[in-house]
């Protein structure tokens, strides 16, 4: 009888174990939803629906730089996510965030800083960051959704979340896909953050360069065109 009720158990687990997608690099891994894709863009990776009519709503950042003393720590992160983050729309407008959390999580015994703000890399969409420093490494995770579809894409953050895994392992640790360069720098792991964390202007990019997590979501939801018009804007 045990044997039967065995059977039935796996028989009813094995079709939810064949849809799971486990993304992996060489500093995170986690749970991916159906439909969804990675790919490294410069790097960063940049996780979307495969679904052409959903990949505008939602996109997920993930990077990881060498970290420095004093700047990439938690007590940094935290500060840094309580302030009110400030920037340029693409129409000039000043725009200022609204953090509704921040708080320290804990995934699987691993410390993360995690905090939700309004319009914080684009008008109009929520950003969950998720920040931890695992070795020489600072790692940050963002989940950026249209904010009339949080609600919505809510439980599959969750899911994510929960699964986080970080590591450090150098080069390709997931088949046929690319290995990141882990890029060195003066700045915190949160693009344009000095030492003291937090409250300042972002400054847009300039040139041909790309990077930074803003104009990664803006190439993603605004799509080339868009792109390449805020970009002319900057250079004025």
């Amino acid at each position: 009888m045990k044997k039967i009720y065995l059977i039935l158990a796996l028989a009813f687990l094995a079709p939810t174990l064949s849809h799971a997608k486990i993304f992996a690099n060489q500093f995170i891994e986690f749970q991916l939803p159906e439909k969804w894709d990675c790919q490294l863009d410069g790097t960063e990776w940049v996780c979307q629906s495969t679904d052409e009519q959903k990949k505008r709503d939602a996109i997920i950042v993930l990077a990881a730089k060498i970290k420095k003393a004093g700047m990439d720590e938690l007590p940094v992160y935290k500060t840094h996510l309580e302030k009110p983050q400030t920037y340029k729309s693409l129409s000039g407008e000043e725009i200022t965030s609204e953090p509704r959390y921040v708080k320290e999580l804990d995934v699987s015994g691993k410390p993360w800083i995690d905090s939700l703000h309004l319009q914080s890399e684009i008008p109009d969409f929520y950003t969950r960051y998720l920040a931890t420093v695992e070795q020489d490494l600072g790692i940050l995770v963002t989940f950026s959704v249209r904010k009339d579809k949080y609600e919505e894409y809510a439980p599959d953050i969750e899911n994510m979340v929960k699964s986080m895994r970080a590591f450090r392992k150098q080069g390709d640790i997931n088949g046929g896909t690319s290995a990141a360069a882990i890029p060195e720098g003066s700045e915190t792991i949160f693009p344009g953050d000095g030492a003291g964390g937090g409250g300042s202007t972002k400054k847009a990019p300039a040139g041909d360069s790309g990077g930074g997590l803003a104009v990664i979501l803006l190439l993603a939801v605004l799509g080339g065109a868009g792109f390449f018009i805020w970009k002319k804007k900057q250079k004025k």
